[in-house]
Order: structure tokens, then sequence, then C-alpha cells
């Protein structure tokens, strides 16, 4: 028989919010290295695009804790 097995969701979105921080980082300090004004937009644009994934991600892990606390609820 076969087994599958799915990756710890804890896990998966531990490492997306550790990604999207290192990718927030980079950004902010390509913005603020910027002088004279002269910012690049693709770092704005990421800087956003980034600190939404980031969200995304902590509403992801309060489900997946959600979801943790029903099924122990419908064990119990």
């Amino acid at each position: 028989m076969t087994s599958i097995s799915a990756p710890n969701p804890y896990a998966t979105v531990a490492a997306g919010l550790q990604s999207s921080s290192a990718r927030v980082d980079r950004d902010a300090t390509a913005i603020a290295a910027s002088k004279g004004g002269d910012i690049n937009p693709t770092d704005v644009v990421s800087l956003s695009s980034d600190a939404l994934t980031f969200k995304a991600l902590t509403k992801v892990a309060q489900t997946v804790d959600d979801n943790s606390k029903r099924l122990l609820d419908i064990m119990a």
C-alpha cells in the first residue's frame, strides 16, 4: 500500500513567513539606500506585495490553528 504524507502546515507557514520577511528586509534596505529621492518603483511594489504576502500567511496560520482546535473538539 502506498503511503501519502502531507507537509506540516505550521512548518510551511513558518518557511513562508521567513522568506517573506527576508524579502521585506531586502526591499526596505534598497529603498532606504536610495539617494536623492531616486527610489526604484520595483522595490516599492515588491515591498507592498511582500507585506500582503506576510499578512496572508498570518491568516493561513490562524486558519490552521482554528482547524486544529476544531479537530481536537471533534475527537474529545
